[in-house]
């Protein structure tokens, strides 16, 4: 048999007895989970042969390795009955069918098999036909593990792929499953039964030096009989691993979700921190034009300060707000970066002096990341109408009361100023994380790709329509917009030890839902960490009730860390979006 097989693996977890096949021991090697779904799409050929000779009830067949047939897999046995005749012409246009029972094949040679009726409703005969359905099989899938979900699920989707089966829907699967203690034979059966399924796979992922040891067990779903067990040593780092669009689920989820604050403006950016040098933090949001400070009291929430600056409707538009001490005197500066009337420019707020006031203005783009070495830098990039971002990024610092640019800060191609990170993930140097264009996550290591994740991470981010310039300007001052103008700010990247291991983890948000006639309905927060080859999931936080914005990590006491969103629920055909900052724990 094409596929080596291990029975001890699976007897471990599903400890009845019939589960248990006697199987030979070993396993294949794969480079994609999309190899691994081939090779059990291999046990249900959509084939048609004619049983040849009947001894009791053992049969031989016309169906060989030729017509990928393979030990083990079962075959109805059904007989042509009545004709079937059109009714006007009369003219035969078929037969009934009549089951006769399922045959399982014992031995294969290249064009016949041999095998033994396993369920017989009635006595076989030559000349009856055997096949294998050539409609689509249903399956359902037990993870007997929570880790590595992105594996299983990817499996998933091959298979569904592959249009050989129908998938049980895997929130579904998880609602059944949720309660189900034992993970034996008869968690088979009533999967089986309460979802009309044809076959259940059980799928267990070990790590195994920088590979991933998959079992899958393959059961026919009526009585949970053993059909084979696929041990699989997937090497992902090989290629791109094709896991395609991934919706993980039976992962660890974080849970202690609470809301914060109402916002009755539409907050679009969000950022934390101890921004008077009290000891507790203030919040602050922007509308897209102003910003808005909020504080918690004792007694609530309180709208601390309000840019008064009115600018004509549509002529600011905020893309961009970070706090960090750059100046160095004690207490964070707000740097928020918009657009005003065709150009760039970043605005720096500091408290100072008992009030918050505006003790900067720069030309171009500012940014605060998260430097190599954890601490806190400020970069930033000139800006052209026709170019958008242009020059080299540069670290600014505080110098005779200005912020001035000094060394370059080089940045691999095809990452912009926003929506990237350093990571310290054990390795010799820090990585850097970035989201690309296709909201796919890219690993770079001194500026050169190492991975890139096949799933996407949608964020909100910004789009920012480039001004005409030249000739244009003057002949089309409104012209229609094309994707050409079009800018995508990319939404934030966040990096830290977030667990106490210390190494760094990633952590997105991931909104879900969107299509042409409606908008980000849900949203889920998803934590990755570096295996030393790729990004993996760790955990999630799910079913976030609308759209992350933004968001914030605070760090509490320990590993343990708070995460703030502005979260954003469509409103109805009568109602307004409903704006609001919510809290969840990573414990």
């Amino acid at each position: 048999m094409r596929n080596v097989i291990i029975q001890c693996l699976l007897t471990l977890v599903l400890v009845t007895g019939a589960i248990a096949a006697e199987k030979p021991l070993g396993m294949k090697e794969y480079t994609s989970v999309e190899q691994l779904a081939t090779a059990i799409s291999s046990y249900f050929p959509p084939v048609q042969g004619e049983v040849m000779t009947v001894a009791g009830d053992q049969l031989t067949i016309a169906l060989g390795t030729k017509d990928g047939l393979q030990k083990g897999v079962l075959l109805t046995v059904w007989t042509e009955g009545k004709e079937i005749l059109h009714p006007v012409t009369n003219v035969v246009i078929g037969h009934i069918e009549e089951e006769v029972g399922s045959f399982e094949v014992t031995a294969v040679g290249e064009t016949t098999s041999t095998g033994v009726m396993a369920k017989k409703l009635k006595e076989p005969k030559a000349g009856d036909k055997a096949r294998i359905t050539p409609k689509k099989i249903a399956l359902g899938v037990i993870p007997l593990r929570a880790e590595h979900p992105e594996i299983i699920q990817g499996l998933a989707e091959r298979l569904k792929e592959s249009n050989r089966f129908t998938l049980l829907d895997s929130e579904k699967g998880a609602a059944f499953l949720n309660d189900k203690k034992k993970r034996d034979a008869s968690l088979i059966t009533e999967m089986g039964k309460t979802f009309n399924l044809d076959v259940v796979l059980t799928v267990e992922v070990h790590p195994s030096d920088n590979k991933y040891l998959v079992t899958t067990g393959i059961f026919y779903a009526d009585d949970a009989r053993p059909l084979d067990t696929i041990v699989a040593l997937l090497d992902l780092r090989t290629k791109r691993d094709a896991l395609g669009e991934v919706n993980p689920f039976f992962a660890p989820q974080r849970e202690g979700k609470s809301d914060i604050l109402e916002l009755s403006f539409n907050a679009r950016l969000f950022a934390a921190a101890d921004l008077e040098g009290t000891g507790s933090l203030q919040y602050v949001f922007s509308d897209g034009a102003k910003l808005h400070i909020f504080k918690e009291w004792p007694s609530g929430w309180r709208e601390e300060w309000v840019e008064t600056i009115a600018y004509p409707p549509g002529e600011m538009l905020h893309f961009n707000i970070d706090v960090a001490d750059i100046n160095g005197n004690g207490r964070p500066e707000i740097f928020v970066t918009g657009m005003l009337n065709g150009r760039v420019i970043s605005s720096v707020i500091e408290f100072k002096d008992g009030v918050y006031q505006r003790i900067a203005d720069v030309p171009g783009f500012l940014r605060v990341v998260a430097s190599s070495r954890k601490e806190s830098i400020l970069i930033g990039q000139g800006y052209s109408p026709v170019s958008f971002f242009t020059g080299q990024p540069k670290q600014y610092v505080w110098l005779d009361g200005k912020y001035v640019p000094t060394v370059e800060f080089p940045l691999p191609n095809g990452v912009d100023l926003y929506g990237f990170a350093y990571a310290d993930m054990g390795e010799t140097s820090p990585l850097l994380v970035a989201l690309n264009g296709n909201d796919q996550l890219m690993v770079y290591s001194d500026g050169v790709i190492i991975w890139k994740s096949e799933e996407k991470y949608p964020t909100v981010g910004t789009i920012v329509i480039k001004p005409l310039t030249g000739i244009d300007a003057v002949l089309s001052p409104s012209a229609e917009i094309d994707k050409t103008r079009k800018v995508k700010i990319r939404g934030r990247v966040f990096a830290a030890d977030l667990n106490g291991d210390g190494r760094d983890e990633v952590l997105v948000p991931k909104n879900i839902g969107a299509t042409f006639l409606s908008r980000l309905k849900e949203a889920e927060f998803i934590d990755l960490g570096w295996t030393g080859a790729r990004l993996e999931q760790r955990w999630n936080i799910k079913d976030i009730p609308g759209a992350v914005l933004d968001y914030q990590v605070v760090r509490q006491q320990g590993p343990a860390a708070q995460v703030l969103a502005i979260v954003m629920t469509p409103g109805g055909l009568f109602a307004a979006d409903h704006y609001r900052l919510i809290s969840y724990s990573t414990k």
